[in-house]
């Protein structure tokens, strides 16, 4: 009995001491060889792990969008998941999509689909925000194929047009130009998932970010202005931030400031973080990583869009919302079914010969750079 005990006993130091991930969610199969709470807490084991899983938030590709053209020249080979409420859904659908709620999320993904049979995950909802902030957590957790839509419904059908009504220079004439400086370092932020594994604090962490709706994470434009309580972040390079920002906000330079060796512990971790960019989709790929790691960040609804419309279009390259570029008339499906009778078919025919779960070489794909339009 005694050396059952001790059996029970070294089997389990063994496997808090030892822990690798094997997954293939997406298009990749990784193996990490992970670490353990034995001897840090879970903040520091998730800060560990997410380099080795490829640091994707400070990676070169983020954020991975794509355009609303792209989806609809390769229905047969995205899979289109729509984030939407099930009676905007019913109202009218991209053919072939699927209506799935993100609190459901994980869950429609290890038991219903096989993620690697399509080239791409495309997730979409009203103006891109939430489908950026969706992907972005996968994509950390292992899902190396999912996108974003850009814009969202917006974008495949004017009769969806969220944008246009948001967009406003309200405060384009209440920037500040005086630069706000990173002056303190904070404490890194609690985790307490229970886990072990950097892998398993890490998913962990995914299900509560799922389970709480996107919606009260976003902030509008007025209360950026007028709340206090806020460390707002200035998410865009330093060049446009010297031309006008939200008063108070602190520059992050995108991919490269939000790293323990840079500037992460800038972040303070007792405040509520305020992330803005061009068109609240950046940050919204941003917020996810904060708040996976602990931080009580928030997201500004349309980004400068929001406030500072006027500025932006006349600035090349800030990416201003165009409706005339960016809002398309492409086709919408009534009703619960995701496809209609022809799509059916010419998605069948696609299908033939496909082999489920292929995982593909990695770096077979060539990453090219993300950016906030």
């Amino acid at each position: 009995m005694k050396k059952y005990f001790l059996y029970i006993i070294v089997i389990g130091i063994v496997s808090l001491s030892s822990c690798q991930r094997y997954y293939n969610p997406g298009l990749n199969v990784k193996t990490l060889q992970d670490d353990t709470t034995q001897m840090a807490s879970e903040f520091e084991v998730l800060m560990r792990y997410i380099p080795n899983a490829g640091d994707y938030i400070n990676s070169k590709g983020v954020p991975n969008m794509v355009d609303a053209e792209d989806v609809e020249a390769n229905l047969s080979r995205y899979l289109v998941i729509d984030l939407r409420k099930p009676a905007d859904y019913i109202a009218g659908h991209i053919n072939g999509a699927i209506n799935v709620q993100m609190e459901e999320l994980l869950n429609y993904l290890d038991e219903h689909v096989s993620a690697s049979t399509f080239d791409k995950l495309i997730f979409t909802c009203y103006t891109g925000q939430k489908a950026s902030y969706v992907t972005s957590v996968l994509r950390i957790i292992g899902y190396d194929n999912a996108y974003a839509m850009k814009l969202g419904m917006t974008a495949w059908n004017k009769s969806l047009d969220k944008w246009s009504s948001n967009v406003s220079s309200k405060y384009a004439n209440a920037l500040e130009i005086t630069p706000n400086y990173k002056t303190k370092t904070y404490k890194y932020p609690e985790i307490n998932t229970g886990q072990h594994c950097g892998a398993e604090i890490l998913e962990a962490r995914a299900k509560t970010l799922f389970n709480t709706p996107f919606e009260k994470l976003l902030i509008d434009a007025d209360r950026a202005f007028s709340d206090t309580s806020f460390y707002i972040v200035n998410y865009w390079p330093e060049d446009k931030y010297e031309k006008g920002h939200i008063p108070g906000a602190v520059q992050y330079t995108p991919k490269v400031d939000l790293k323990p060796d840079t500037y992460l512990k800038t972040l303070p971790s007792d405040r509520k973080i305020l992330v803005y960019c061009f068109t609240g989709q950046n940050a919204a790929f941003t917020v996810a990583y904060l708040r996976l790691l602990g931080y009580n960040a928030f997201s500004l609804k349309f980004g400068a869009n929001g406030f500072m419309y006027s500025t932006l279009k006349s600035r090349q390259g800030w990416h201003a919302f165009d409706p005339a570029e960016k809002v398309h008339d492409f086709e919408l499906v009534e009703g619960a079914n995701p496809t209609d009778e022809k799509f059916e078919m010419k998605l069948n025919e696609a299908k033939k010969g496909l082999t489920p779960k292929k995982p593909a070489v990695k770096g077979k794909k060539k990453e090219v750079e993300g950016g906030c339009g």
